[in-house]
């Protein structure tokens, strides 16, 4: 049995040469810091409280170690000291956001594509101001620190327990930015060590550059707009570029609260804000107090938001943004494109005025609807296209009167039956089938697959050459010539010249029975007006990202291109066209013959009023009409409807693009040539042949007829 009195004075004996190291300990520990120069009162002399504080100062340890345990532990338990640095790739590997761009042919911006609003500005592009505002007012010592500043968060916990609670944050803009992409926004201790450790991880991969780039662009700012780039043009109306010191030092106000400082709702506390961060300024000495005095007085001008895309060309950005998500698969916002396409925005503001400025006579049909159902409004619509038929560059586009009642773009999206402004393909098809314009035929009612046309001014019981039957626009002829050479040969060519929606294959597509869109009749015309070589009608012309890189541009014209009409024949049509004007359906406006030619089309009870026609270098297409389908009465037609609308745009393009006359291909003869009855005659008009194959009559074929038959046996033979 072990004895009591041993054991205690064994632990007598350990206690005293413990006690002995301990003064051992603090004699050596006072020769290195010279207790000697130290006050009496932590000096004291007696060994006995010399004992009590050595203890007490051991306490005092085991207590501050045992609370580095408690943190460690309560860091394990809340994850910090695990924090997966994996998290930070989030933001090392950030690609920046920022809107897609449109542009028209000369380089003008005219929309954008975006979810959320971002201009992205890379950093050796922000204006050098605005970098200073920013840090004076959020981290004066961001370039000095690595992460965390100590000032900083001594200054915000003095704040804090001034008024019992989390008021200011302390945190830099590295701590922001780890915020804003990884953490939640509660003020809490254990975001805030996380924040801090994750900032320090985050400065080891990215350069203070790169950081502020990445804070300056990606940050919430007000009215939808996310970093700097943005905030300019949502709050300024502007580039970033473009601002001043007073304007910049408000942007830099708004990264605290956007919300609170939003200058479109709550000007009065942006204005004070911004007044804090230009004082700022002088502070950091980033600015003078002179420049101060000047910035503050300034007024600050804010602008409403800018609806880009429905400024200018409404449709024809809405038909970008579909074509652009089918040529590169998803969804084309924020992607950062740069899309170049053909439109010249000048010109579509001068269509636009000519669209608006025909009000009277859109106004003037409305009250000319006939059988209107009960609630349905008077509305007449209208569409139109001009493209350069050159390089089938869409040039200016309108999808409808007003974009804001109804995004429906009846230039690519509205089939309507076209009328006689289809003819030119039957035509066509007849002049290569060996028929010339002086051929008589004998205008009298015709019947086909239970098909009865009418036409136009009800002509019948006459005679006319193939000619005036087109600038007259008599049906009865093209039924014939269409029926004779077969219906499906004649939709066969119009696919030919561009026509890209099905045609049906019965007699009444021969006058444009069957429906197609207002584009369709643009790339048949721009056809006939590149000679008889097929256009396929463009919008986009170049894709690139942001940096340059392409990543769709449009084919280059064929070396070998794709000949649909033969040239003389090409041109025996844009003749007739031209003839339209002169002796036709378009004879009001009988001057544009000189340097202009088309084609009317108006259907049954005036449902679709359509002009369709060509100068050298342009195409230009006009519809109107109802969107229901809709009959109108009285005199309403194409010529008083679309013709006046497309003569107004025509006239303004030649301005703009003022071409050339129409070039006369080898082998053509133009003769005198009586309208009616095709023979040769000095006082009728001129007609254009292929040589070889001109009339040799020089008097009427009505002594012809009178001896062998009837007219129609004459035209049967």
């Amino acid at each position: 049995m072990t004895n009591p009195g041993k054991k205690k004075n064994l632990l007598h004996v350990r206690s005293q040469k413990l006690w002995q190291r301990l003064k051992y300990a603090w004699a050596a520990w006072g020769e290195r810091v010279h207790t000697d120069r130290w006050p009496g009162w932590l000096l004291p002399r007696s060994g006995e409280t010399r004992k009590k504080l050595l203890l007490a100062l051991g306490a005092l340890g085991l207590v501050c170690l045992g609370t580095l345990v408690w943190i460690a532990l309560w860091l394990q338990q809340t994850g910090v000291l695990h924090l997966d640095q994996s998290r930070l790739t989030v933001i090392i590997d950030y690609k920046h956001s920022d809107n897609s761009l449109v542009f028209d042919r000369n380089g003008e911006k005219i929309g954008e594509f975006f979810s959320d609003y971002h201009v992205f500005v890379p950093y050796e592009k922000i204006p050098k101001q605005l970098i200073q505002a920013v840090l004076a007012v959020e981290d004066r010592h961001f370039f000095e620190h690595h992460g965390i500043d100590f000032r900083g968060i001594l200054r915000a916990f003095l704040a804090s327990m001034r008024s019992g609670g989390f008021t200011q944050g302390g945190s830099t803009l590295t701590q922001q930015v780890v915020r804003n992409f990884l953490l939640s926004r509660e003020k809490t201790l254990e975001r805030k060590i996380k924040e801090a450790s994750l900032a320090i991880q985050l400065e080891r991969h990215l350069s203070k550059e790169k950081i502020l780039e990445i804070y300056l662009n990606a940050l919430f700012l007000g009215q939808g707009a996310y970093g700097v780039g943005a905030a300019a043009e949502r709050h300024f109306g502007k580039p970033l570029d473009e601002l001043e010191v007073h304007e910049m030092a408000l942007i830099a106000g708004l990264f605290q609260s956007p919300s609170r400082y939003n200058p479109h709702k709550a000007p009065e506390q942006a204005k004070r804000r911004q007044k804090q961060v230009l004082k700022a300024m002088v502070q950091a000495g980033s600015l003078s107090p002179e420049a101060y005095k000047i910035a503050r007085k300034k007024n600050l001008v804010f602008k409403s938001q800018n609806q880009l895309n429905t400024t200018f060309a409404p449709y024809f950005i809405d038909a970008v943004q579909e074509q652009t998500e089918k040529l590169l698969t998803g969804d084309v916002r924020g992607r950062g494109l740069r899309i170049h396409t053909s439109l010249d925005v000048k010109f579509q503001e001068e269509v636009n005025a000519v669209i608006d400025q025909s009000s009277d006579i859109f106004n003037t049909a409305a009250t000319k609807l006939v059988n209107v159902p009960a609630g349905t409004p008077k509305i007449v619509e209208t569409a139109a296209v001009v493209l350069d038929h050159k390089s089938g560059d869409v040039l200016a586009i309108v999808g409808g009167r007003d974009y804001g009642r109804s995004q429906f773009n009846r230039v690519l999206k509205a089939k309507r039956a076209p009328g006689s402004s289809f003819k030119p393909v039957v035509y066509a098809l007849a002049l290569q089938s060996g028929m010339k314009w002086s051929d008589m035929f004998y205008v009298g009612p015709v019947v086909i697959q239970d098909y009865r046309p009418r036409n136009y001014a009800g002509e019948y019981l006459t005679e006319a050459t193939l000619y005036s039957a087109f600038y007259r626009s008599i049906n009865s002829p093209v039924i014939e010539i269409g029926y004779r050479l077969g219906t499906k040969r004649v939709i066969d060519l119009a696919r030919k010249m561009g026509v890209r929606t099905e045609l049906k294959n019965q007699a009444g597509t021969l006058l444009g029975g069957s429906e197609v869109t207002p584009m369709d009749m643009a790339a048949l015309y721009a056809t006939i007006g590149n000679g008889g070589v097929a256009v396929d009608p463009r919008m986009i012309l170049k894709i690139t990202d942001r940096d340059g890189s392409v990543l769709y541009e449009a084919p280059p014209a064929p070396k070998k291109p794709k000949r649909v009409l033969p040239e003389q024949i090409n041109y025996l049509l844009t003749d007739a066209m031209r003839a339209v004007f002169k002796y036709g359906t378009a004879n009001q406006f009988g001057e544009m013959g000189a340097f202009a030619g088309g084609k009317t089309g108006t259907t049954d009870e005036a449902k679709d009023n359509w002009f369709c026609g060509i100068t050298s270098n342009l195409t230009a297409v006009v519809w109107v009409g109802t969107d229901n389908n809709l009959a109108f009465s009285g005199t309403v037609a194409a010529n008083t409807l679309a013709l006046p609308v497309w003569a107004k745009i025509v006239n303004k393009a030649r301005h703009r693009y003022p071409g050339e006359d129409f070039v006369v291909p080898e082998g053509i003869k133009v003769l005198k040539v009586n309208p009616h009855f095709g023979y040769l005659d000095p006082s009728g008009i001129d007609m254009s042949f292929i040589e070889g194959r001109e009339p040799k009559r020089t008097e009427s074929a009505l002594s012809v007829v009178r001896e062998t038959g009837t007219f129609r046996d004459y035209l049967d033979r």
